[in-house]
């Protein structure tokens, strides 16, 4: 009996990690109108979305039932369009529960393990399941685990109830340990996935290709010195790689324009922080990387957008963001001006801590800066153009701003002297 719970339980742990790859691989490439489609008119967007998953972390099989029984998608293009008798698995999982069993081995004693899993695909705003995505996989690293605690289940019976508890609580734990291993490297694809994304976006305007990922590595270490846990630091990670997600609506015309921008032009422009959170809003990943790209151009004293958020009700990612986003903007060259040196960019974004920025995260900026030296401010990527200054500041004891604002964080001057609401230069 106790082998038997152990054993459920880690084969539903490892249920649930194919479960989440597989959502997670699906979700920013699939709309709910997908799962509506006749199977001919879904079966392209579907073989795009999931041809490239079959291979991938011991992926064999995929394929996606709709409500009615038809197979939108299958890598057995004869079952594309066909509908099947609903199995006891599949009608759970459009009754929302996820379901999972181990298939018998393929080719003999020596070869690996399979387990079968059906998982609902919900969306927001409908209360059934559009859909089960139906998954196929080897196990060859779980089953080892499972064999090592079938048999020191077994001696420890003879043994007596003591030696039993130690024994379970060790192979528990060692099978444990290997399904955290296999969530860090769907963790770790998770990543690349999302890193893959930043820089299809800082692709289209080349003078800041590479930004997100350099504004996602100093985000980082902000929040690692400000103390932040590490499913925090994750979050202040992926939303400074998606903070410019949503410049993909952002005409190219805009994003490379050398001049002053119209102030019709500024206002499109400063829509890419909702368009970038609606992008996102499908998405399965954490609500708080979502509000932090929906906030990343607030301001400490209200005055930036989208939602003029001041204070302390600006989500702590927005704000750390904010202020790596600004330093890595102004020491990289942009269409529209040269880059200030790494002394001047620190200069600026001191003057603006209590106006711009949070002081707290600017002190913590400074820190980190402060602590890396002159290394700290050189390229974490080749290609950038920047002059290292001699040394760098100590951080100032209270992080408030002294003298006349600083250009780099004033609003961009219009045509005919006009100006929009007083916000960062152009994103």
């Amino acid at each position: 009996m106790a082998a038997r719970i152990a054993t459920d339980f880690a084969l539903r742990r490892q249920a649930h990690a194919f479960a989440v790859y597989v959502s997670e691989f699906a979700a920013p490439r699939l709309v709910p109108a997908d799962f509506f489609q006749p199977p001919p008119a879904a079966r392209a967007q579907f073989e795009f979305t999931l041809r490239s998953l079959v291979g991938k972390a011991h992926v064999r099989h995929v394929s996606v039932w709709n409500r009615r029984g038809e197979i939108l998608y299958s890598d057995d293009p004869r079952l594309v369009g066909t509908v099947q008798v609903l199995s006891p698995p599949v009608t759970d999982a459009l009754a929302g529960q996820m379901r999972w069993r181990l298939l018998p081995r393929e080719d003999g004693p020596q070869s690996a393990g399979r387990m079968e899993v059906f998982v609902p695909v919900v969306v927001a705003g409908d209360s059934r399941p559009v859909g089960v995505y139906h998954v196929v996989s080897d196990i060859p690293d779980l089953e080892p685990t499972l064999a090592r605690l079938s048999r020191t289940v077994r001696a420890s019976v003879v043994g007596g109830i003591l030696l039993l508890y130690v024994a379970m609580f060790t192979v528990v734990r060692q099978a444990s340990r290997d399904l955290d291993r296999q969530q860090r490297a769907l963790r770790a694809a998770f990543i690349g996935i999302v890193r893959s994304l930043a820089n299809a976006v800082d692709a289209r305007d080349m003078p800041t290709a590479h930004h997100s990922s350099r504004v996602a590595e100093y985000a980082e270490a902000i929040a690692r010195e400000m103390g932040l846990d590490g499913p925090a630091v994750g979050v202040v990670q992926v939303a400074g790689l998606l903070h410019d997600v949503g410049k993909i609506g952002i005409r190219d015309e805009l994003l490379s324009k050398r001049g002053s921008l119209t102030p019709e032009e500024w206002e499109v422009m400063r829509r890419h922080p909702v368009l970038g959170y609606e992008i996102l809003e499908p998405v399965p990943i954490a609500e708080d990387v979502k509000m932090a790209v929906r906030h990343s151009h607030e301001r400490w004293d209200g005055t930036g957008y989208p939602d003029g958020l001041a204070g302390d009700r600006i989500p702590l990612a927005a704000r750390i963001i904010a202020v790596a986003d600004a330093y890595e903007a102004l020491v990289t060259d942009r269409p529209y001006r040269r880059a200030r040196s790494p002394l001047q960019a620190v200069e600026e974004i001191r003057r603006e801590a209590g106006r711009a920025f949070d002081p707290a995260v600017v002190h913590a900026f400074l820190r980190v800066l402060g602590r890396r030296g002159a290394r700290g401010l050189a390229p974490l990527l080749t290609g950038r153009s920047r002059r290292e200054p001699a040394d760098l500041p100590a951080p100032s004891g209270d992080g408030q701003r002294a003298g006349r604002p600083a250009r780099g964080l004033d609003h961009p001057r219009l045509p005919g002297g006009a100006s929009p609401s007083r916000n960062p230069p152009r994103p």
